[in-house]
């Protein structure tokens, strides 16, 4: 039932985007009364950052390349695969234009983003552990300085996300915060 409500939302929010999201037309689509969907996403802000969340686990799963290097390039690599679908790209407008003013629209956004990075996390931890970073590096911060570049790209200035421009982010992320070739 939370697979289907949550792809429901999605295919409202690729369709009619954020404003034209409706927990009625979801509800019907997933084959599920309103209230099911209510109670467990009390409002449309709610929703939408769970069916968002639910993407960005489901098509983008952790890399475990056994480097650092290899995580972050392979990370990348899936992150500019997903930003190059137009799809993707307006589930991610929609993401980053929730408005503070409307009750959970914040909590909503950080909510995505924590999400969104926070699975990320693994793979800096198993940099630590094979000794390839410091054990007081902050694994937020480096997947936010590896990615933030390339979301700047395709939400804000429309520019692409070559090879050239990976391999570049992935270098600058190494050398910003002093990774090792593993022991």
């Amino acid at each position: 039932m939370r697979t289907a409500v949550l792809d429901a939302a999605l295919a409202q929010l690729v369709a009619h985007g954020y404003d034209g999201l409706s927990i009625g037309a979801v509800a019907r689509e997933a084959g599920v009364a309103e209230t099911t969907v209510y109670r467990r996403w009390p409002t449309s802000a709610d929703l939408a950052a769970a069916a968002i969340a639910h993407l960005a686990q489901a098509d983008n799963p952790m890399p475990d390349t056994g480097t650092l290097e290899g995580d972050l390039r392979a990370l990348l690599a899936q992150i500019a695969g997903l930003l190059r679908r137009p799809e993707i790209e307006r589930i991610l407008r929609t993401a980053a234009a929730f408005d503070s003013t409307h009750p959970g629209a914040a909590q909503a956004r950080t909510g995505f983003w924590d999400t969104r990075f926070g699975g990320s996390q693994v793979i800096i931890e198993r940099a630590v552990e094979r000794g390839e970073l410091d054990t007081d590096i902050d694994p937020h911060l480096i997947i936010e300085f590896l990615v933030a570049p390339a979301y700047l790209r395709v939400l804000l200035i429309d520019r692409p996300l070559d090879d050239e421009f990976l391999e570049t982010s992935v270098r600058r992320t190494l050398m910003a915060f002093g990774a090792v070739s593993p022991r």
